[in-house]
């Protein structure tokens, strides 16, 4: 147990407070306040590998004492390596530079070229600058090594991304002497993360630009180093500025995470770096073997590999998740579509703890006409329904979908409030209505046939047939710009670049929408099979794995008998996710993104199965059979 908690404060420069202690002892440390701090004393009291600070209220390792010492009274020695590429185990060290500073002032300076042994790739020399004429003739790191250690002396090393530098320093410190480095280190990275989580990359070049430091000679190690000084000054003033004067305080703060507790993450990093990068679902799981979280992803390597970086971005829940993942599996899937529909699948059936219910679905937006009302109205909404209506969408945002309402409220002045309408003279109308942006059914102020007018020339839009209402609004536009009311002016030609927008938009997605029955094909994995997803009446009702373009008459068969059934049938608890995963590729499918093909009927021409089959052949990559087919299509 002792060695537990050393190894635990070990990690932890700045020590840990009792009852943290307690929480790696005990499931349920118990409601006794005296009991913890006893235990604690008992325990760790008489063993010299562990100090109680008083005054901080923390235990620490005693090894960490020497660091307890104020930020403005330590040497620090700021290090920057070009090298011959990016991992010590298969590249070597050409350059080092450095700098140690103490007290706010550079003290002295240190640059030394290495012959790595080896000829510099190419794209080396473009970063750097540094050639093989450069190198040659000077000294190896084993000669250098030497010298840059004692320049090193007893500082702490300080490094932009410090685990690129020290792996290739403790590299040549294990050739040359057997054992790593023993010095602390504070990374810059780590701190820009913490004290500027403003800032989305933090680049060495990106956080000297936030500090406003000149940039000079970047890629050249002792440049890299001047850069990283100034950056590192306006760091500790920051560090200051939250109360962490002295050095083991620092150390800690570098690893913590936004929500103040230390930033750990158990997954070993060599089986994130083995990971595909293609799409699928990743699976979590804690020490214990528990299953605690699905996600999918269009790179399994890199989504998975977000995990072990301190992103400002995690949320408190996300990194609670982190701090408990011991092991990942993964399944391969054929697109990213494929990959949210068994994510979908897999988080409804397993219902991982750390899994919010419907936080895995896309957002989006439809907006909505609801032509089962004497008086249609406009609203928005997140999924396709059976009801009598007309959809316009998806949008990949509900704020997109606002702007769209807007416009066709100002244009065809129809109404957005909720529930069905009983005309009555008497009643006041809303906000909308007294402004003139809606025609007011509520108070009688439209007739029933006027209203529907509106409605007809609304249609007519989401139809495509967009002229008139472009011509108006050019119209009123010139109007404007002739009486000098510019600002009018700009506000309509706004309205015109959105209804422009809402076109192409409908062009594209409004048959399918309009619909809502389709088929669509993807991809499988390694093109050994294609996915096939038949939607009915806006709902996914079938996927089926592909493996041969023969079949597709079996499917079109299939979708015959099933067609009927789901028309005109509300969508169930158990659709809403398929059909939200549908809609959202369809809003942002590339145009080499799989196939869609409108489904008109029960009744699937043959012609129509025989386009199915080519497009199958060739998502299994047998093109050949496919153009042989293409002579079978009816014109």
């Amino acid at each position: 147990m002792r060695d537990k908690l050393h190894e635990y404060l070990v990690e932890r420069p700045a020590g840990a407070s009792p009852r943290e202690l307690l929480d790696l002892v005990f499931t349920q440390p118990g409601a006794d306040p005296e009991f913890g701090p006893r235990f604690l004393r008992a325990l760790l009291g008489t063993d010299t590998r562990f100090v109680w600070r008083e005054e901080a209220g923390t235990w620490n390792a005693r090894l960490h004492e020497a660091l307890a010492r104020p930020l403005n009274d330590t040497a620090f020695v700021v290090v920057d390596l070009e090298t011959t590429g990016g991992s010590a185990a298969a590249a070597n060290i050409i350059e080092i530079g450095a700098a140690r500073i103490h007290g706010g002032r550079v003290i002295e300076e240190f640059q030394q070229l290495v012959d790595p042994g080896v000829r510099l790739p190419h794209f080396i020399t473009q970063l750097t600058g540094i050639d093989d004429a450069m190198l040659a003739g000077q000294p190896s790191i084993g000669e250098v090594w030497p010298r840059f250690l004692d320049f090193l002396g007893d500082g702490v090393i300080v490094a932009h991304n410090a685990a690129f530098d020290l792996g290739f320093l403790n590299a040549a410190a294990l050739a040359q002497s057997g054992r790593a480095l023993p010095h602390p280190h504070l990374c810059t990275l780590r701190l820009a993360r913490r004290l500027v989580p403003e800032l989305r990359r933090r680049a060495l070049d990106v956080v000297a630009g936030h500090f406003g430091v000149t940039i000079s000679d970047r890629h050249r190690a002792l440049g890299d180093v001047r850069i990283t000084v100034e950056v590192f000054y306006h760091l500790l003033e920051l560090l200051a500025a939250r109360g962490i004067g002295y050095l083991h305080e620092a150390l800690d703060f570098q690893h913590h995470a936004r929500d103040g507790r230390r930033f750990v993450c158990p997954l070993p990093r060599d089986k994130v770096e083995r990971l595909p990068s293609v799409p699928g679902i990743y699976h979590f799981f804690g020490a214990d073997g528990r299953l605690l979280y699905i996600g999918k992803a269009k790179s399994l390597r890199e989504r998975v590999g977000s995990y072990l970086s301190n992103a400002a971005g995690h949320s408190n829940k996300t990194l609670d998740l982190i701090r408990h993942i011991a092991d990942v599996r993964v399944q391969v899937t054929g697109s990213e579509l494929e990959a949210a529909l068994c994510e979908a699948d897999a988080i409804r059936a397993h219902k991982p703890p750390y899994n919010r219910l419907g936080k895995h679905l896309p957002r989006i937006a439809f907006i909505k006409l609801s032509m089962g009302d004497a008086y249609p109205r406009l609203s928005i909404t997140d999924r396709l329904s059976a009801s009598k209506a007309r959809y316009v969408g998806p949008f990949r945002k509900r704020e997109q979908a606002e702007e769209v309402v807007g416009l066709l409220t100002r244009q065809f002045r129809l109404r957005t409030c909720a529930g069905r309408l009983h005309p009555d003279a008497s009643a006041t109308p809303c906000f909308q209505g007294q402004i003139g942006a809606c025609s007011a059914p509520c108070a009688a102020r439209v007739a029933a046939e006027a209203y529907r007018e509106q409605v007809d020339r609304c249609l007519a839009v989401l139809n495509g047939d967009a002229q008139p209402a472009i011509a108006e609004l050019q119209r009123r536009r010139e109007e404007h710009a002739a009486a000098l009311r510019f600002e009018a002016a700009a506000r309509i030609q706004r309205d015109l670049d959105l209804l422009e927008l809402l076109v192409r938009r409908q062009r594209t997605l409004g048959w399918v929408v309009g619909q809502q029955n389709f088929l669509v094909l993807q991809p499988g994995v390694e093109r050994r099979s294609a996915l096939a997803c038949v939607v009915l009446a806006g709902r996914l009702a079938m996927r089926e794995r592909i493996y041969d373009g023969a079949q597709m008459e079996a499917l079109a068969e299939a979708i015959r008998e099933r067609f009927s059934s789901f028309q005109g049938t509300a969508i169930r608890r158990n659709e809403v996710d398929g059909t939200h995963i549908l809609a959202a590729w369809l809003r942002q499918r590339g145009e080499t993104d799989g196939y869609v093909f409108r489904l008109e009927s029960a009744a699937v021409p043959s012609g129509e199965v025989a386009e199915w089959r080519m497009a199958c052949h060739s998502l299994l990559g047998t093109g050949a059979r496919g153009a042989e087919l293409a002579t079978a299509v009816p014109e």
